[in-house]
C-alpha cells in the first residue's frame, strides 16, 4: 500500500505582497506577486522563483518601504516581509480516526493560519483546510519558508500515519465511511455541490489506494478540485429560491446517482479491509 504526498497536499503558492508608491495607496493596488508548487520539494524553488519576480519588478517600478516594518502596504495584514506560503492539505484520514482537531488547535500555537471550506450548513467540507503561515512581520523570510515547509511536511506525515492506521487499526471505520458515501450517492434524492465535496471524501483516499472499481484517482482529484472554489451561495430566502435550490440539487443528485451507479470496493479493498 503506498500512500503519495501529492495525495494529501496540493495547490500551494508562494505570494509576496508589494504597494507601489507611485499610484494610489489603497488595497486595490496591491501586488501579488506568486508562484505555485504541487509538491514539498518544489517550495524552495518556487521561493526562489517568487524572490526573483519581486527583483525584477523593484527595478522597475518603486515599492513602498519602512526601516523598521519592511514592506509596508494597505492592509497591515501584508506588511513586514510580504511574504505568504500557503498550501490545501487533505486531512481526512486524521478525522475518521479521530484525531484531526487536535492537529488543527496546534497550528495556531506555530504561528499558522487554517481556512475550511464551508457552506450549505457544514463546516470543513471534505477535510480540505488551506495553511497559510499567519505572520509576515518580525521574522526573515527564509525563516518563514524553512517553518512554513516543517509544518507542511509534518502535517503530510501525521495524515499518512493516520491513512496506514485507518487501514490497518481500523478498517472497519474506513469501509463503513467508503459504505456509507457509496449508498448516499447512488440514492440520494437532494444533493448540494457541498454535500457532494463532503461525501466523496472518504472515496478520494479510497480510489487512490485502488480500493475501487469505476472510480479512479484523477476522477476523484478532478470533482474535488472543480468544487473547492465555488462562490458560496446564500441561503434561500423566500419560496421562490428555495424551489430552484431544490431543483438544482434534483438535477446534481441525478446526475451522480448515474454515475455512481456501479461504483464499488473491489477485491484489493476487501482484501485489505477484512
Amino acid at each position: 500500500m503506498t500512500i503519495e504526498a501529492s495525495d494529501i497536499l496540493s495547490d500551494g503558492y508562494v505570494r509576496m505582497y508589494r504597494q507601489r508608491t507611485d499610484i494610489p495607496f489603497i488595497p486595490d493596488n496591491i501586488l501579488n506577486i506568486e508562484t505555485t508548487f504541487h509538491s514539498l520539494p518544489r517550495l524552495h524553488a518556487a521561493f526562489t522563483s517568487t524572490t526573483k519576480k519581486e527583483a525584477e519588478l523593484s527595478a522597475e517600478m518603486p515599492f513602498a518601504w519602512n526601516p523598521e516594518f519592511g514592506y509596508v502596504t494597505s492592509r497591515p495584514e501584508f506588511c513586514g516581509t510580504g511574504l505568504e506560503i500557503s498550501a490545501l492539505l487533505h486531512l481526512e484520514g486524521l478525522h475518521l480516526i479521530g484525531d484531526l482537531d487536535p492537529v488543527l488547535n496546534a497550528l495556531y500555537g506555530l504561528r499558522m493560519r487554517c481556512s475550511g471550506c464551508d457552506g450549505d450548513g457544514l463546516r470543513n467540507a471534505a477535510h480540505l483546510f488551506r495553511i497559510t503561515n499567519a505572520s509576515m512581520l518580525g521574522i526573515e523570510e527564509r525563516d518563514i519558508v524553512s517553518r512554513t515547509g516543517r509544518v507542511l511536511s509534518d502535517l503530510v506525515q501525521q495524515e499518512t500515519n493516520a491513512r496506514i492506521r485507518l487501514v490497518e487499526e481500523m478498517p472497519r471505520v474506513f469501509e463503513d465511511a467508503i459504505s456509507r458515501s457509496i449508498a448516499i450517492l447512488k440514492s440520494c434524492r437532494l444533493l448540494s455541490e457541498v454535500e457532494f465535496l463532503d461525501i466523496i471524501s472518504p472515496l478520494r483516499i479510497a480510489a487512490e489506494l485502488e480500493f475501487l472499481d469505476n472510480f479512479t484517482r484523477e476522477e476523484a482529484l478532478a470533482l474535488t478540485r472543480s468544487r473547492i472554489n465555488l462562490p458560496q451561495s446564500p441561503a434561500p430566502s423566500s419560496f421562490e429560491e428555495q424551489k430552484e435550490k431544490d431543483r438544482r440539487d434534483a438535477a446534481l443528485a441525478d446526475k451522480v446517482n448515474r454515475r455512481f451507479k456501479s461504483v464499488r470496493l473491489n477485491a484489493r479493498g476487501k482484501d485489505w479491509l477484512s
